[in-house]
């Protein structure tokens, strides 16, 4: 019934949100942001690589034990779950990790914090999006944390540190050491209160270029109420809506506005 009901809910998304091709934003940062990130048509070749990243964790049928440490799952009803169940449905989708790979090459991210590890899917895209920076993923589960450790090291991946513990307990020690932060991926724990409060964590070190990008905004009626909290708060110059997930921006001088996009 869950995915029947965001079936619904994201059928009428894409019929009431702005084009593709960006008509309809009159925001210029914004339509270029759109042809450059969202919806750009080049191809990177480090896409073969993220490609064969997921391939690698998509022929795993072992079972690993999974400790949830959020809201738990709408797929899985057994902590008992395989690698590859878990890179199909758990994991970030190729759109959108592709999408984040973009994001960070566009920013040219120095320091990328991603909560949420999971099997690295999105870790290895901010990893290879960014040249010269630096990602920090955290991950409260210790086999997945374990299982993504190994696998971002057989793909040669050396600009990642990965975290093992809860969010309330490593967050904030992270925070404390960082000077700041271009890119946060919220992609963990999808409780209402708990999303609330990794953000107003990570605001601490924003810049004016930071991007914040929220997975799952619909993932529930929680998730929602949490991104359009995120969404509408005072910090917040402008939000993108791209249904599957939401990205906010922390501009100075920029009028504030809410787009949907198709993405």
């Amino acid at each position: 019934m869950g995915k029947i009901k965001l079936l619904i809910k994201y059928i009428v998304y894409r019929i009431v949100r702005t084009g593709a091709s960006g008509h309809g934003i009159h925001s210029p940062f914004v339509y270029e942001f759109n042809r450059k990130v969202l919806n750009s048509r080049i191809y990177y070749d480090e896409y073969a690589e993220l490609n064969e990243y997921r391939s690698r964790l998509l022929k795993r049928r072992e079972l690993i034990e999974v400790s949830d440490h959020g809201a738990g799952s709408q797929v899985f009803s057994s902590s008992l779950r395989s690698v590859s169940d878990i890179a199909k449905h758990a994991g970030s989708s190729r759109k959108t990790g592709r999408m984040i790979f973009r994001l960070a090459r566009h920013l040219k991210a120095d320091v990328s914090v991603e909560l949420g590890t999971s099997l690295g899917l999105g870790t290895i895209c901010l990893a290879r999006g960014s040249v010269t920076g630096k990602v920090y993923s955290i991950e409260a589960c210790p086999v997945q944390h374990s299982l993504a450790s190994s696998e971002l090291a057989r793909a040669g991946i050396d600009n990642v540190e990965l975290i093992n513990g809860s969010f309330t307990e490593k967050l904030p020690e992270l925070i404390g050491k960082l000077d700041k932060i271009d890119i946060v991926y919220f992609d963990g724990d999808h409780r209402k209160e708990s999303v609330i409060w990794q953000f107003t964590q990570c605001l601490a070190k924003v810049s004016s270029g930071t991007v914040f990008v929220v997975g799952d905004i619909n993932w529930s009626p929680g998730m929602n109420e949490a991104w359009k909290i995120i969404s509408n708060d005072c910090a917040v110059s402008f939000s993108v809506d791209l249904f599957y997930c939401g990205l906010v921006f922390f501009r100075k001088g920029m009028a504030r506005q809410h787009f949907k996009l198709r993405f």
